[in-house]
């Protein structure tokens, strides 16, 4: 078997006496997209705070690229080439559009800015920063907006514009916790299309209750039951299994 982007090996996450996660093993390859589904207070956003940095496992490994990165702080695994978006918006809502793609192409920037010569003066002088901003607009559909405040957007389209700065950073891997949670069955169709589109090529993990969408973006599935992998496999075969579809899947299982 090759080598994965992203491994995690035997996680354990404590709360005290409380174990949210319980030996988790997952693997990531580069140009896939694995899906992390399961029930409410599975684990799974404990287990993405683990591998972004927000938590320490209490035991096992987090490796990205063959190198451990468990324990390091998210800025330090972001420069490593890990992004992640958040289930709440993180956006401030009265900075345009544009200007939030500016701050997240900072490291586009690179140690030859130069003298400070105030934020945006930097960024503007940089012409693949306006570059990289401008494709990003009109990837997303967000150049009618980008001298909008944040505030202004619809909800969809604030969700494009934090998958737009995930994505200026030019990370490998990609952590996305319920990206289309609160969308229409129209907005998500257009955001899926969006995700398709923009993380072709990289690592992608997932944590989405929309089945349909799981089933329509992902390579492979795992599921997430009391802190532990219940199963892992193709969405077919995930889809297939009885005890995924007891405890999870249901009714949304049989109509997938």
């Amino acid at each position: 078997m090759s080598a994965a982007l992203l491994e995690v090996h035997g996680v354990h996450r404590r709360f005290g006496p409380s174990e949210i996660l319980c030996g988790v093993d997952l693997r990531l390859q580069a140009q896939q997209c694995l899906a992390l589904i399961g029930p409410n207070g599975a684990g799974k956003s404990t287990l993405f705070n683990v591998i972004s940095g927000s938590l320490s496992p209490s035991a096992g490994d987090v490796r990205l690229d063959g190198v451990s990165i468990a324990g390091q702080a998210p800025y330090e695994i972001a420069r490593r080439g890990l992004a992640r978006s958040f289930q709440i918006s993180q956006l401030f809502s009265r900075l345009s559009v544009r200007d939030h793609l500016r701050c997240a192409c900072l490291r586009e920037l690179g140690p030859g800015a130069g003298a400070w010569r105030g934020l945006w003066g930097s960024m503007n002088a940089k012409p693949a920063v306006r570059e990289r901003v401008d494709h990003f607009l009109h990837t997303l559909g967000l150049h009618p907006c980008a001298d909008l405040m944040a505030g202004e957007l619809s909800y969809a389209q604030q969700r494009l514009l934090e998958l737009g700065m995930v994505l200026a950073g030019s990370p490998r891997v990609v952590l996305l916790d319920e990206p289309t949670a609160g969308m229409s069955r129209s907005e998500t169709e257009v955001f899926a299309r969006k995700l398709r589109e923009l993380t072709a090529g990289l690592g992608l993990l997932l944590v989405e209750h929309d089945m349909q969408v799981v089933f329509e973006l992902a390579d492979q599935v795992a599921v997430l039951h009391e802190g532990r992998v219940l199963a892992c496999g193709t969405p077919a075969q995930v889809r297939a299994d009885a005890q995924v579809r007891q405890v999870y899947l249901g009714a949304q299982g049989r109509a997938a």
